[in-house]
């Protein structure tokens, strides 16, 4: 099995949605035991870097990230350079049931910089509504949200009342795609911490290519 990292990196200052302050930021502990290294979070934004947003998040009472169900789902990657993504984009899909649909619109290239934060591409609501009655197990793409930031968030309330969890600021989902039309199973693995109560969690997001 191959493991492809869709993980955007991030280091100390990484910046957060919606651009304007760090998500990251560490701090050194001395412990004062010679060679050792500890460090710990002095800010950790949520919803930064490659992040999964929960049904909680916008859904009162719905699962978090703590009690939402894992799932290994096999991914389905489009890529599109619309904004908003049309459900057109869905035309070579007839059936989606139980795939993690993930758009790929180039934008990972502006990712460690304030401009990935402004113009972004985004999902449009017709699109959504039809990932929704697809019955898809996940929604993804390469940008900070999969709504503008401006608005009601129609998008994310659309997907998390289905319960149906979005990953943002994935990258390298190009690379999948050989495999993917090659007819090997490839799998996305996106892993929330176990932390009760939180609406969305970074994770490491992978691909398991068989």
């Amino acid at each position: 099995m191959q493991i492809i990292d869709l993980t955007l990196e991030m280091k100390h200052g990484s910046l957060s949605y919606p651009g304007t302050a760090p998500g990251l930021l560490l701090e050194r502990i001395d412990v004062e035991f010679p060679g050792s290294t500890v460090s710990r979070f002095a800010q950790l934004d949520a919803h930064c870097g490659t992040h999964l947003d929960a049904p909680f998040h916008f859904i009162p009472m719905a699962d978090d990230v703590a009690t939402m169900p894992l799932v290994l789902p096999e991914i389905v990657v489009i890529s599109s350079n619309e904004n908003p993504i049309s459900p057109d984009a869905l035309n070579d899909y007839p059936s989606l049931e139980g795939k993690a649909v993930l758009f790929s619109t180039g934008w990972e290239n502006h990712a460690g910089t304030k401009e990935f934060f402004k113009g972004f591409p985004v999902i449009s609501e017709a699109l959504a509504e039809k990932l929704v009655a697809q019955k898809v197990a996940m929604v993804g793409l390469d940008s900070p949200s999969v709504d503008p930031d401006s608005g009601d968030y129609h998008v994310h309330r659309l997907l998390l009342a289905a319960g149906i969890p979005i990953v943002e600021g994935l990258v390298n989902l190009t690379s999948l795609i050989p495999h993917i039309e090659s007819g090997g199973c490839v799998r996305l693995a996106a892993f929330p911490l176990r932390i009760r109560g939180l609406e969305g969690s970074p994770v490491r997001a992978v691909a398991l290519v068989e």
